[in-house]
């Protein structure tokens, strides 16, 4: 009798979550989208009336990375209310490559609404270039990454920065290399804007920043 009576009790519970219409989406709520129609459009990514106890949350995280500017996304359910909350994190642009943008680990993507005239441009051949581009932008220090306005990427291995110096008040051409002796490249830059002899200066070549060059 005990078995039969939880039998039923499983049975009409399935029924409930699974084919009732108690329990089905009434409202989806989109939180963190970069704009209005992003918003819009993952909300149409679940359909009012579909039943809760059927909304695959995992499925539906998979299908939101067609979205490139999503760094990621959580769906929680108010199962009473009938709600759907899908949350997205947007990724954070560090340059702009070509007509995308870039985050810090180099994964390009576009992110509508964004406002990027702050960012740094990347001017390079492929993918790889921009992950170059964006591993020195990386490594720099705050002070001076902020001056970067621009990078010019060779062949994946090379870099020349054009770089706004506050100090010197004008764009200085610098060219970089590669990502060897960082700490030293900055040192040896710091340097030798400081030296008052290079006031007039408008060319560094740091490539081998023992024996770097002014212009």
């Amino acid at each position: 009798m005990a078995l039969a009576i939880a039998f039923i009790v499983i049975v009409s519970a399935a029924y409930v979550l699974g084919w009732s219409s108690l329990f089905t989406v009434k409202q989806v709520v989109v939180v963190g989208a970069p704009n209005p129609s992003e918003a819009f459009a993952i909300q149409h990514s679940v359909h009012l009336g579909d039943k809760m106890a059927r909304l695959e949350t995992h499925t539906l995280t998979r299908s939101l990375q067609k979205y490139t500017w999503l760094d990621h996304s959580n769906v929680s359910r108010n199962w009473l209310k009938g709600i759907v909350t899908v949350y997205v994190w947007t990724r954070t642009p560090i340059a702009q490559f070509q007509t995308h943008l870039v985050d810090t680990d180099g994964v390009i993507f576009d992110l509508p609404s964004a406002d990027i005239s702050h960012l740094p441009s990347i001017t390079g051949t492929s993918g790889a270039s921009a992950k170059f581009a964006v591993s020195i932008l990386n490594e720099l220090p705050d002070e001076l990454r902020v001056q970067v306005v621009a990078i010019l990427v060779h062949g994946s291995v090379s870099a020349i920065l054009s770089i706004k110096n506050p100090t010197l008040k004008r764009v200085l051409t610098v060219a970089w290399g590669d990502q060897t002796n960082m700490s030293l490249k900055v040192q040896v830059f710091q340097a030798l804007i400081a030296l008052p002899e290079n006031s007039k200066i408008t060319e560094i070549d740091l490539s081998a920043p023992h024996a770097p060059i002014v212009k």
